[in-house]
């Protein structure tokens, strides 16, 4: 899988905002009882950041075997592209050159 500056920025903000929100988050009490009968309640808090972990961690295991089953290479594109430049078939617009040169400088001032 490639990972582009677009998605590495994108990635980065995200990051940070999320780290700011855990920053600013006070803990949550959260009271467990045992049942009835049972004596006192334990009470344990969790601090935003543990919450955070968790959700992560349980998403992270919900996407984790379609992340496995994807292949690194797309190796039916890379043989496309071989023969399409092999040939001398293969033609990369100049508009869609200077489109990413200027998204890159624009990804690299946000940084």
């Amino acid at each position: 899988m490639k990972i582009t500056n677009d998605e590495a920025v994108r990635a980065s903000s995200v990051e940070s905002v999320a780290a700011a929100n855990l920053r600013t988050q006070p803990a949550t009490p959260v009271t467990k009882t045992a049942g009835p009968g049972a004596g006192p309640a334990a009470q344990i808090e969790l601090s935003a950041q543990a919450k955070a972990l968790t959700a992560a961690k349980t998403e992270a295991v919900t996407y984790l075997p379609a992340v496995n089953a994807a292949p690194d290479v797309r190796t039916s594109l890379v043989d496309e592209l071989k023969a399409q430049v092999e040939s001398g078939t293969y033609h990369v617009s100049s508009a869609d050159i200077a489109d990413q040169i200027v998204r890159r400088v624009q990804a690299d001032k946000i940084q």
